[in-house]
């Protein structure tokens, strides 16, 4: 087995005889990859997670900003109103007119220090009254009285009668909440507009303490979830690794009884039940042990299988080196197909480095070989509980009867394929009759003892 191993036919063109050693060997169908659920969870789940993350971060913010400004607009509306009924208690007759647009200085002295107390009482950086036209008609600083405010936030106070309120520097440079409250009277009408200065830090502590709670305890269970999922993807993408592992290496063992044009076939139609045939030109290699009865009824069962072993493995090993698929074994015999360029020289290449070989290796008996190119019908034959994908046609059944024709160490092969794999060291050409042809088939022989006799 040894001496096999060295020696073969390569598929290059080259001297009639010449021998080379075998360059490839027997490849073994790749296993798919188990699915990535690890990874597609680190590349895609999590991100979802942490976008998703974000954006119920941003909304809830969004939310509470919102609700916690119109409560506080609520607040600064109830504090203005309390103003108001300072000024009406301690002030009415200036108050009345104030809101009428006639008061007088001392009207004015009189209300300012009403409203320098409730400043104080009421913690406001600064505190102002506009009347209809925007036009200051209170100032704590009386220097801005009569002065014409454009601010948008105070416009659209006086064209909704909602409160509003921006973020901005106070005159003071402390960033503060500009808060546009309106006053209304008995009737509804908007009579004037206070703008009350406040720090920011109250309703900043206020929004702090209500939202933070609230966005944090969602985010640490989606954290929590995310964790626990981790560990989760984690023990099954390796419970997937060990069954994709499993099946891979029951392929590889089931692979090893079938044609790799039957494995082929079985991926290729996916989901479907029925493997579609089809009509095909291939050369077939058809080879057989000579004398193999009276070996098997002489040897014990053991040794008989042990010589079939090492026959196949010679022979499977270069057909597919060559480029053939083993279609089947049947006892002592083996069918194989070469498609594709150059199948002909291929078939009488492997078939020339099969009998060298052993030849070489000193086997019990020896092999014949016959060698036919023609059309047959590939696909999946027999029930959906028991399929065999194989070759059938008269082409392989004239390869059957061109080995049959063989005698040990000889290759029987038609005079169309021999011409078309340009092959040299065959014997002239001869008629002879096979079953199931009416006429005479021209063959051409070839002996492994002419490589004897040279070398």
């Amino acid at each position: 087995m040894a001496v096999f191993k060295k020696i073969i036919i390569t598929p290059t063109r080259r001297p009639q005889g010449t021998i080379m050693p075998l360059q490839k060997p027997l490849s073994v169908a790749s296993v798919d990859a188990p699915f990535p659920l690890q990874r597609k969870y680190y590349t895609r789940v999590i991100p979802a997670i942490l976008v998703f993350m974000a954006l119920l971060s941003g909304l809830l913010w969004y939310a509470f900003v919102q609700v916690t400004n119109h409560i506080y607009l609520e607040q600064a509306q109830s504090r203005a109103d309390l103003i108001v009924d300072s000024l009406k208690d301690a002030s009415p007759d200036a108050w009345a007119a104030f809101i009428t647009g006639k008061a007088t200085t001392a009207d004015l002295e009189e209300l300012g220090t009403v409203f320098n107390e409730e400043v104080e009482r009421q913690k406001f950086i600064s505190l102002k009254v506009y009347d209809l036209s925007g036009t200051i008609i209170y100032d704590i600083d009386p220097i801005n009285i009569g002065r014409i405010e454009t601010a948008a936030s105070l416009r659209t106070v006086i064209v909704t009668y909602q409160p509003a309120m921006v973020r901005k520097d106070a005159a003071n440079g402390v960033l503060s909440y500009e808060i546009y409250v309106p006053h209304l009277d008995a009737d509804g009408n908007l009579r004037a507009i206070f703008e009350l200065y406040e720090e920011v830090g109250y309703l900043d502590t206020l929004l702090l303490e209500t939202a933070l709670p609230a966005i944090a305890v969602p985010i640490a269970l989606q954290i929590v979830l995310m964790l626990v999922l981790g560990v989760l993807v984690k023990r099954a993408q390796r419970d997937i690794d060990q069954r994709t592992e499993a099946i891979g290496q029951l392929n590889q063992r089931l692979e090893t009884f079938v044609s790799a044009s039957a494995m082929t076939a079985a991926k290729s139609a996916g989901n479907l039940d029925n493997i579609p045939s089809r009509k095909i030109t291939c050369t077939l290699f058809h080879s057989d042990v000579r004398d193999f009865t009276s070996f098997a009824e002489d040897n014990q069962p053991e040794r008989v299988v042990f010589f079939l072993n090492d026959l196949m493995t010679i022979q499977v090993k270069i057909v597919t080196h060559f480029g053939g698929d083993v279609d089947k074994m049947i006892g002592d015999a083996l069918l194989v197909r070469f498609e594709g360029p150059d199948a002909e020289r291929r078939a009488i290449d492997a078939s020339k480095a099969i009998l060298d070989a052993v030849r070489r290796a000193s086997l019990a008996r020896g092999l014949g070989i016959g060698i036919y190119t023609g059309q047959v019908i590939s696909g999946a034959i027999g029930p959906k509980s028991r399929r065999d994908f194989t070759v059938i046609g008269d082409s392989v059944n004239m390869s059957a009867r061109l080995c049959s024709q063989a005698l040990a160490g000889e290759i029987v092969a038609d005079v169309a394929t021999v011409g078309a794999a340009t092959a040299k060291g065959f014997a002239p050409t001869e008629q002879v009759q096979v079953k199931g042809r009416g006429e005479p088939l021209s063959i051409q022989r070839w002996s492994v003892s002419a490589l004897a006799k040279k070398a």
